[in-house]
């Protein structure tokens, strides 16, 4: 019983450092290219409009799928008033199985920044696990 208490309070407590872990609060993408380290491996909610958007090949052999195919993988820019930031969709184990991206599409995204510290620039990338539809 004392590990699920601790386990539960530090899942709260973690919570508790990521404010949009638990609320809709929207991040503009300017905020995360200022500052990059400030959300390295952080959860974050961003929004706005899908440009230059890549279907990536089936990758095969993967851990994700026991070894099988990956399908419906994406690449894509997300832009907002503030500034872009490039966005990857690991996609699923059977094809066809989700929605993809389309260009122009609005959405809102909440994924995982990662910034590549072998990457010189640096430059952040969002690993998205829920992708939702925008209606204008």
């Amino acid at each position: 019983m004392p590990y699920v208490v601790l386990g539960l309070s530090l899942i709260l407590y973690g919570l508790s450092l990521n404010p949009s872990a638990l609320g809709d609060e929207i991040l503009r993408i300017a905020k995360i290219l200022e500052r990059p380290a400030d959300y390295q491996a952080k959860v974050v909610i961003v929004g706005g409009r899908a440009s230059d958007v890549m279907e990536l090949p089936p990758r095969f052999r993967t851990h994700r799928c026991a070894g099988g195919p990956v399908y419906d993988a994406q690449l894509f820019r997300l832009l907002d008033e503030s500034g872009s930031i490039q966005v990857g969709v690991a996609g699923t184990c059977k094809p066809g199985a989700m929605q993809p991206v389309v260009q122009d599409e609005r959405l809102r995204i909440r994924g995982v920044v990662v910034a590549d510290e072998k990457d010189p620039m640096g430059i952040p990338v969002i690993y998205a696990d829920a992708i939702d539809r925008v209606t204008p």
